[in-house]
């Protein structure tokens, strides 16, 4: 596994792992944000995945919407829970067994 798509899910780790310690959901940016960024590690797409895990941890106050950019207003709020479960699936699908 490349280290810049190995980085970005420790990245992405660290930040769901926040949550979890926290013992919070992610609001509704933060956790389409950090799934977009999961699709976008699956697929390869480095630079997108990085820039959707920097807007995951946008401040709320500087957000222009409650929606991140290109979702759509029905997509459902993932939880924690279901983080974790998308990260740990991202893991085994990209890296080597």
């Amino acid at each position: 596994m490349p280290a810049s798509l190995r980085t970005l899910i420790e990245r992405a780790d660290r930040f769901v792992r926040s949550l979890e310690n926290a013992r919070r959901e992610p609001d509704r940016w933060e956790g389409l944000c950090t799934l977009q960024a999961l699709a976008d590690i699956t697929a390869g797409r480095i630079d997108q995945a990085e820039a959707r895990l920097a807007l995951a941890k946008t401040p709320p106050i500087v957000r222009i919407s409650p929606d991140p950019p290109h979702v759509p207003a029905d997509c459902r709020q993932p939880t924690a829970a279901e983080l974790r479960q998308e990260l740990d699936r991202v893991w085994a699908q990209v890296a080597p067994c």
